[in-house]
C-alpha cells in the first residue's frame, strides 16, 4: 500500500489548481483594501489570510519539489508566482495596518 502512495505522489505534476489558497487570500486582501480601516474587517482578514498563507506555504513547497523535478516547470512558476506575490501583498497590508 506504500508503494502505491508514492507512485501515485511521482505521478502529481504542478497543475493551475495548486493556486487554491488564493481562495482564501484574496477576500482577505479585498476585505483589508476596502474596510481595513474597521478593527473588525482588519481582524478578520487577518484571520482568513492566515488560513491562506498556511495553505500557501504547502503549495509553494509543492510547487518548489516540482521544480527541482523538473515537471512542468512553467505551470509550477506560475504557482509561485501568484502564491508569493498574493502572500506578500496580505503580510504588507497586515503590516501597514498594524
Amino acid at each position: 500500500m506504500g508503494a502505491s502512495a508514492a507512485q501515485a505522489e511521482q505521478r502529481r505534476t504542478a497543475s493551475s489548481s495548486d493556486t487554491w489558497p488564493t481562495v482564501l487570500l484574496l477576500p482577505a486582501l479585498l476585505l483589508l483594501r476596502y474596510a481595513g480601516e474597521h478593527s473588525w474587517a482588519y481582524w478578520t482578514g487577518a484571520v482568513i489570510g492566515l488560513f491562506g498563507l498556511t495553505g500557501a506555504a504547502f503549495e509553494i513547497k509543492a510547487a518548489v519539489r516540482h521544480l527541482a523535478k523538473r515537471r512542468k516547470p512553467w505551470v509550477a512558476l506560475w504557482v509561485l508566482l501568484v502564491l508569493m506575490a498574493a502572500s506578500v501583498h496580505l503580510v504588507l497590508r497586515l503590516a501597514e495596518r498594524w
